[in-house]
């Protein structure tokens, strides 16, 4: 007796389906493109409507300034998330733990606890540093000491190079 072998129409008509099935990956390099921008890309979806913080162009304040030690790229994307900013605080007492939050805390501090995931924190001075999180975002003056332990992080200072320690795994830690 034969087995039954699907056609190849059959086998088609699946594979379309599954290609067609609604799901979008899009890596966009941000070193080539701008955010929105779609020059080269052949994806036709057109992005949801954005807020008016996202449209408007960044403008270099005097806070920005400061921080003149970053490279453009990061100026430029420290102060896209200072136009941004959900929650301006000073020195927290307890661990920031908002995640998706971008968090501006204003003045020097001894010790600053981050354990979020996929948010920012700007800070001015910061003596150490613990952040747990992943897919973190810092953005600091000068800083005494940095420990991580999550993964996929970033954290850029201006000041002098910090004592670092760095458990996770992928992360980036560097000046400007």
């Amino acid at each position: 007796m034969r087995t039954p072998r699907p056609s190849a129409t059959a086998a088609a008509a699946i594979i379309l389906a599954v290609l067609l099935s609604g799901c979008t990956v899009r890596i966009i390099d941000p070193a080539a493109e701008s955010p929105g921008a779609t020059s080269g890309s052949t994806d036709t979806e057109t992005p949801a409507a954005e807020t008016p913080a996202a449209e408007r162009p960044p403008t270099k304040t005097p806070e920005a300034t400061e921080h003149d030690g970053l490279d453009a790229e990061h100026a430029e994307h420290r102060q896209r998330l200072l136009d941004s900013v959900t929650t301006t605080m000073p020195c927290p007492t307890g661990p920031l733990q908002q995640d998706g939050s971008i968090i501006r805390i204003e003045g020097a501090c001894a010790e600053v606890r981050i354990d979020l995931d996929a948010g920012a924190v700007i800070v001015d001075d910061v003596t150490t540093i613990l952040l747990s999180g992943s897919g973190t975002v810092i953005y600091a003056g000068t800083l005494g000491e940095v420990r991580v332990s999550g993964s996929a992080n970033e954290i850029y200072w201006t000041g002098e190079t910090p004592q670092v320690t760095d458990t996770g795994t992928a992360n980036v830690l560097r000046r400007g």
